[in-house]
């Protein structure tokens, strides 16, 4: 799956910085990690447009430095430290900024989306801002222009959004090699991150960019939504009528049925807020919008199912083993994250 997308409490930023590609190396998967491990970062994207001579295109100020000051004020995202990273006007007193195509400011869809002829066709996107006061990125290689990336961003909560280059430019890598590149093209500048350490429970959640169907128990609750699956067994355990299901859950699910060939229990899937509070399940838990469910096959080990699910999710998508508790968790988040409970 060719999309990375998520956020990061501001607070849990250990750093964020503009990485300056000094060497005009190509943006291949061995120097996306190579120029990953020279920032010492957890991620890597690429940044704002840029001219053939490879100068910024729109302002930008790294560490201090102006490398671009067109005469006009503009959005763009802005920090001086982490702490305080936002979508702000520029030219201003922070460390950092780098404008692009703002999309959304303030939770309001910019209508008309101003961009040059070039930027207006679908292709690959990527977007920085800010999601609920977090620091949130989206990159994919989905092709979209940029008016259905601001509906989509939109949609999934986004408070601030700036949209970066796209097309051949569109990369996204992790220390493991885990991403994708555009076209190999040298990219000037970059954006780097890296999170402080966090701990091995469940990863906080967030709302997915995926379908979602809502359902009512009582209608529709023996309504078939693959061969082997029901409305009735994803309805949360508190009773409520009121049920989430992502399709694209239901399709891992049954792969994994049909794969083993043997009963599939759904222990846990929706839950309302309420339920998940009282379960003390994560905040923001997958379970609350739809995407998660709690499972065991039949004669098989959590850990056998886990490592099938991740066949399935090779790059995407959660993956729980609770051992103890004799069940895996499977979610079709955008991004990866794997965890013992």
């Amino acid at each position: 799956m060719m999309t990375r997308a998520g956020t990061v409490p501001l607070s849990d930023l250990q750093f964020l910085e503009i990485y300056f590609n000094r060497r005009r190396l190509r943006s291949t998967t061995a120097n996306l990690k190579k120029m990953l491990a020279e920032a010492g970062g957890d991620a890597i994207c690429n940044g704002s447009i840029f001219l053939r001579n490879q100068q910024p295109a729109c302002h930008l100020k790294a560490d201090g430095k102006v490398y671009k000051a067109p005469n006009y004020r503009a959005w763009a995202i802005s920090w001086d430290t982490p702490a305080d990273f936002g979508v702000k006007t520029v030219p201003n007193k922070d460390r950092n900024y780098m404008e692009c195509v703002h999309l959304i400011i303030d939770g309001k869809k910019i209508y008309p989306v101003t961009c040059g002829a070039d930027m207006r066709y679908r292709a690959p996107r990527t977007a920085i801002g800010t999601k609920n006061g977090r620091f949130a990125y989206y990159v994919s290689r989905d092709r979209r222009t940029p008016e259905q990336l601001r509906d989509l961003l939109a949609a999934s909560g986004w408070d601030n959004a700036i949209m970066m280059d796209g097309g051949g430019s569109t990369c996204f890598m992790d220390p493991t090699g885990k991403g994708f590149t555009g076209d190999g093209r040298v990219i000037p500048f970059f954006l780097v991150w890296k999170k402080k350490s966090g701990d091995a429970c469940e990863p906080e959640g967030e709302k997915p960019m995926v379908e979602i169907n809502a359902y009512s128990k009582a209608k529709d609750g023996g309504k078939k939504l693959s061969t082997h699956f029901k409305v009735k067994e994803f309805a949360c355990k508190d009773g409520s009528d009121a049920v989430l299901v992502a399709p694209r859950l239901v399709m891992v699910l049954q792969s994994i049925r049909s794969h083993f060939g043997a009963p599939v229990v759904i222990h846990s899937a929706y839950r309302t807020p309420q339920y998940n509070a009282k379960v003390d399940g994560a905040e923001h838990s997958q379970h609350c919008y739809g995407t998660a469910a709690d499972i065991t096959v039949k004669g098989q080990t959590p850990e056998t199912v886990a490592a099938y699910a991740r066949e399935l999710m090779p790059d995407w998508g959660g993956v729980g083993v609770y051992s103890q508790k004799g069940f895996t968790h499977i979610d079709v988040r955008e991004v990866r994250a794997d965890w013992n409970g």
